[in-house]
Parts: C-alpha cells; sequence; structure tokens
C-alpha cells in the first residue's frame, strides 16, 4: 500500500470513527441539547471568563451571527449569561454560569462512562499504542504550525 493510501484509509476510519462517537454519545433527541459545539463554547468559557462574541466565534470557527444564535441556545438553558460591558456599552460579554460548569462536568462524566465501556474491551498494549500514536501526531501538527 502506498503512503497515500494509508492516508486516505486514516482519513476515512477517522471520520468513521467520529461519526460513531457521536452516535454512542447521543442516546435521545434530549440528549443532544447540548451539542459537541455548546459543548466546546462551554469549555472555552470557561477558561476565558468574559469573552465577546466575536472571541468566541473565532474560537470556534463560527460566523458571529451563528455565535449569536449558540449563545442564545445556551443563555435559554441557563449555561450562560450576557453580561454589559463597562467600559463600552456596545460590547457585550458572555459568562459561563454555575449550571453551565455543571453541564460540563455532567457531560464529561457521561461521556468518559460510555467510552470507558467500549476502552476497556481494547487491550492495554493497543491503548497504550493508541495514544502513542495520537501523541505523535499532535506533536508533528504543532511543529507544522509553528513553522
Amino acid at each position: 500500500m502506498s503512503k497515500q493510501q494509508y492516508i486516505d484509509q486514516l482519513f476515512n476510519t477517522m471520520g468513521q470513527l467520529r461519526k460513531l462517537l457521536e452516535t454512542q454519545t447521543q442516546e435521545s433527541h434530549e440528549e443532544k441539547s447540548a451539542t459537541i459545539m455548546q459543548y466546546s463554547a462551554l469549555m472555552f468559557l470557561k477558561s476565558n471568563k468574559s469573552a465577546t462574541v466575536g472571541e468566541l466565534a473565532s474560537q470556534l470557527k463560527l460566523s458571529k451571527s451563528s455565535a449569536t444564535q449558540l449563545i442564545e441556545r445556551l443563555v435559554k438553558a441557563s449555561w450562560v449569561d450576557r453580561i454589559n460591558d463597562q467600559d463600552d456599552r456596545r460590547i457585550v460579554r458572555i459568562a459561563i454560569t454555575s449550571a453551565g460548569e455543571q453541564r460540563i462536568v455532567d457531560l464529561k462524566k457521561r461521556f468518559m462512562e460510555k467510552m470507558g465501556k467500549i476502552l476497556s474491551k481494547i487491550p492495554d498494549e493497543d491503548l497504550k499504542e493508541l495514544i502513542r500514536i495520537h501523541t505523535n501526531l499532535i506533536e508533528t501538527i504543532q511543529k507544522e504550525q509553528n513553522n
């Protein structure tokens, strides 16, 4: 098999894995209330205490209008609050609420329980090798980004 065929096969399996993980972690329509994008937004807001819509949009690679719609869903769920900037009333900041932080904990716990059941069926040596490969891939990508 050529290098290009390996790369093609890798991207194919990565896509299949992503789809399977999404279906595995979302049991019902109600469970989909916190999408991957919502989870990503909550995680960003947890580490960036009072981000603007623009900053969130940039981080998640969304248009400002899409980020605004996402924020609206998070506000309705009481996971984030809108806060007017004290220095510039035109700026609205977004802050995660304690309910939003709890949602992160709950989602991560549920995901880890489901993944733990799946990964417990894979031999330890294979898991170690998978971690080694992921680490290698991350380091290679980071080096490319720094060049």
